[in-house]
């Protein structure tokens, strides 16, 4: 090397430094950069690892019995808004439906099946109950969903039973236990085994409130 130096003119010894001090500052960015993609590597697997276990600690493990039943598929297809349907079922599971579905959320007045049907199809568990079973057990389904993306709760005068949980073709209900309550822990195991269970996955909420 140093009989290389001195076989250079001054120039290019000049020359030839400033290209050494160019490579050895493009290692270091180099360097810093793998570096920082390390960091942020790391910091987004534990972000993605905290976030699995959150989602499992706030998923109930389904119960060894499954109280609902598979219900009869029935054909969907888009119908005019305002439209009526006979659905096969009472709770609808499946079928013909309005153009928009019903928004996530916690209502305090019935709307149209067949906007919920839609709400179904795009994997939404569907809680509804009559109207009459007093504002305590009311409350008490409202803390217990309170939270919960994916869900809708509806008061249903047409239900059978006190409260009905419907997904797509799955359905379960119960009436209310002689104090009033109900074992919410069923209704969170609905959710667990059904929730976006629906032929078409639509994370983001869409649709209308239908005020």
């Amino acid at each position: 090397m140093e009989q290389q130096d001195q076989l250079l003119t001054k120039k290019e010894r000049k020359e030839l430094k400033r290209e050494e001090r160019s490579e050895g500052h493009a290692r270091e960015r180099k360097m810093r950069k793998t570096k920082k993609l390390a960091v942020w590597a790391i910091l987004l697997g534990v972000v993605a690892v905290a976030g699995w276990f959150g989602i499992q600690a706030i998923t109930p493990e389904p119960l060894s019995t499954d109280y609902s039943k598979a219900m009869p598929y029935e054909k969907p297809s888009h119908i005019v808004e305002g439209t009526k349907v006979s659905y096969g079922s009472n709770h609808p599971t499946s079928g013909n439906h309005w153009p928009d579905p019903l928004r996530d959320g916690v209502y305090d007045t019935e709307k149209p099946d067949e906007a919920l049907v839609h709400s179904l199809e795009h994997g939404r568990v569907w809680v509804s109950y009559k109207p009459e079973i007093g504002t305590k057990a009311l409350q008490a389904l409202k803390d217990t969903l309170k939270g919960r993306f994916g869900v809708i709760l509806t008061p249903r005068s047409a239900n059978e039973r006190d409260i009905a949980l419907a997904a797509w073709t799955r359905l379960d209900s119960f009436n209310l236990l002689n104090d009033g309550t109900f074992d919410k822990n069923r209704i969170l195991d609905f959710i667990s085994r059904y929730l976006n269970k629906g032929p078409e996955y639509v994370p983001q909420m869409t649709g209308k409130t239908y005020e």
